[in-house]
């Protein structure tokens, strides 16, 4: 697997990874559209996962936070340790401890991320969705 920067020609298959999942996994997205992806991707750095030239993942970081904004791995390729490469190059990048929001009803992303070593630090359920603020537990300064 080869995790790298995104480059303007991998934009369509992330779109589609992106439009695909959330239209298959997330019933809050309303009519979810390839042009989603370049819009919630905007000024945040990309990385993709590749395994044997295809694409099978991406990340989203917001460098001046140290927040995973998009954390996506295409159905085909879960339970393959494509996040867990996407999490550790994202540990990699980050100036500082890593944070992220998950939807408190995505209950298998809030296992996976468990996994990974982040735990809750806060909670919003006045946004729509819910959601949780996890916080990676790998940071040492």
């Amino acid at each position: 697997m080869k995790i790298r920067p995104m480059i303007a020609q991998d934009k369509p298959a992330l779109a589609e990874i992106y439009r695909r999942d959330r239209e298959r996994d997330f019933p809050w997205v309303a009519h979810p559209q390839l042009s989603d992806f370049e819009r919630d991707s905007a000024n945040e750095s990309v990385f993709v996962a590749e395994i044997d030239g295809e694409i099978v993942g991406f990340v989203s970081l917001y460098r001046v936070m140290n927040f995973i904004h998009l954390l996506f791995v295409s159905p085909d390729y879960r339970h393959q340790g494509v996040g867990h490469a996407l999490l550790e190059a994202m540990r990699q990048e980050a100036t500082g401890m890593l944070t992220l929001k998950c939807v408190i009803k995505n209950e298998a992303a809030l296992q996976f991320y468990a996994q990974e070593g982040f735990s809750i630090r806060r909670e919003d359920w006045l946004a729509f969705p819910a959601n949780y603020t996890l916080q990676d537990n790998h940071y040492t300064e």
